[in-house]
């Protein structure tokens, strides 16, 4: 299932594909990134972010498809913070990725 993580303030905009039975998330290039990594010490993950940024974006867009083991992992490298992947990818109806799976 296609999703949507956009955060304009920030220049976020990327399209995700959902995988309901392997539970992955698929950030498809051409998805643009926040321009920072948010280190402030209660992000934990910053380090690996920019890891997979150095490896996977050119600038803030992302360069090839980049599967994630969850949808919070794919919208902390798309963000460069905490974020809940469940409420942050959108269908285009708008609807949350948890209010899909509860379906």
């Amino acid at each position: 299932m296609e999703l949507y993580l956009k955060k304009p303030s920030s220049g976020v905009s990327a399209v995700g594909e959902y995988d309901f039975e392997a539970g992955t998330m698929t950030v498809k290039k051409g998805s643009t990134v926040s321009e920072n990594v948010h280190s402030d010490g209660k992000f934990r993950s910053a380090k690996s972010v920019a890891r997979y940024r150095e490896i996977h974006c050119e600038g803030a867009t992302v360069k090839e498809d980049v599967v994630f083991k969850s949808a919070s992992t794919a919208a902390n490298f798309i963000t460069g913070r905490s974020t809940n992947g469940l409420i942050a990818w959108k269908d285009a109806e708008g609807r949350t990725l948890k209010e899909l799976m509860s379906e």
